[in-house]
């Protein structure tokens, strides 16, 4: 039978392997998709699912800081959504103008 953290490791590289391929799909997405907020919604979404790869990474590699990046980074992110939306709001109310 097989160890308990032989399991867990290999569940949080399928899990990392899975995040991997879903950012590349969200990715897609947005070269894909026909209007901005499909851009700004993936913004998101790839920023989510690469905090949660950070946290995963910290807990395989089994190192501390990973997680204070994780922190940083999700403010870099909910702060780089929050431009895009109001960049986004302005492009549309100077065109109804």
């Amino acid at each position: 039978m097989p160890d308990v953290m032989t399991l867990r490791n290999w569940l949080l590289i399928g899990s990392a392997v899975f995040l991997s391929v879903s950012i590349f799909i969200c990715l897609m997405r947005a070269t894909l998709g026909p209007r901005y907020t499909d851009r700004i919604i993936v913004a998101s979404m790839v920023g989510t699912q690469v905090i949660v790869l950070i946290a995963v990474l910290a807990v395989i590699v089994g190192q501390d800081y990973l997680a204070d990046i994780c922190l940083i980074y999700a403010i870099i992110s909910f702060l780089s959504v929050v431009v895009l939306g109001r960049s986004v709001l302005e492009k549309k109310e100077g065109s109804e103008e």
